[in-house]
């Protein structure tokens, strides 16, 4: 990604421009504006940079005479983009469905710079895929099994090899949801065939729990460290996400956490990861 490397250093020099691929807010679809979105524009402005936002429900790209635009559903003028220029920075809510990656693959597959890239997303969103990434880099994380079914706790469980309590999930979730504590047998099967009762093709893995009362986010562009805070875990809960009501203070990184940080970044081929 040296084409992105030097866009953010002669951002200034050059006529550089910013796309940002996001999705309208689940709660106000109405709502023109998000509040990344809206920052990356800010950014943009103070570095003289034109950028546009698009939202992905009803997004198209067009070319003619070899000029490329990408438009709004509502925009038939669009935005002019080009591959000597102009960077694309994918919201996570593009990856909710199949046909908006695949605008994201028209712009990857016509040699466009973009962070991060639909297989990046895809590894990310799914934790056990992104736990086999890690694993295969060598880097030690919690023992991961997968729950195929309503019948493959109890195997799962054996699986891991440990004792309760242990950590239900999701495949995908953010922020926290699709997180459970389980204490028992009884609790696994119970909220095991809950959550297949209410969606029988949901994907659930099971994790050994690591007991501490906080965590560290790593903010990561390009494969070098630009932050990092702990996450102190939320009271009386064992989570530590942010939008659950965690705190967070800065915190200094050793060098071996700066090297395994990295590592997990490659490991994605991730631009911009935490």
């Amino acid at each position: 990604m040296e084409q992105f490397k030097s866009f953010i250093t002669e951002a200034k020099e050059e006529n550089y421009k910013v796309v940002v691929l996001t999705r309208k807010p689940k709660d106000n679809p109405a709502q023109n504006k998000l509040v990344t979105a809206s920052k990356f524009e800010k950014a943009a402005k103070s570095l003289e940079m034109e950028s546009y936002i698009v939202f992905i429900e009803g997004a198209y790209i067009t070319l003619d005479d070899n000029v490329r635009k990408i438009h709004n559903a509502d925009d038939d003028d669009g935005f002019e983009i080009s591959t000597d220029n102009t960077l694309i920075i994918v919201r996570g809510g593009v990856n909710a469905r199949d046909s908006w990656k695949d605008l994201l693959s028209q712009l990857e597959r016509a040699g466009y710079s973009c962070v991060n890239s639909r297989e990046c997303m895809e590894v990310c969103s799914d934790k056990y895929r992104t736990a086999l990434r890690l694993a295969e880099t060598g880097l030690v994380t919690p023992t991961t099994v997968l729950i195929p079914d309503e019948q493959g706790a109890k195997i799962a469980f054996e699986k891991l090899d440990t004792t309760y309590p242990v950590i239900l999930k999701t495949i995908h979730g953010t922020k926290g949801v699709g997180v459970l504590f389980v204490e028992s047998e009884k609790s696994l099967e119970s909220m095991t065939q809950l959550l297949f009762k209410v969606d029988e093709e949901i994907g659930l893995i099971l994790q050994t729990y690591i007991e501490t009362d906080s965590d560290v986010r790593v903010m990561i562009l390009n494969h070098n460290i630009v932050g990092a805070v702990k996450r102190k875990k939320v009271k009386g809960d064992f989570r530590s996400n942010v939008h659950l009501g965690a705190k967070v203070e800065k915190y200094e990184l050793t060098e071996k956490e700066k090297q395994d940080c990295i590592r997990a970044s490659k490991a994605v081929n991730g631009t911009w990861v935490g």
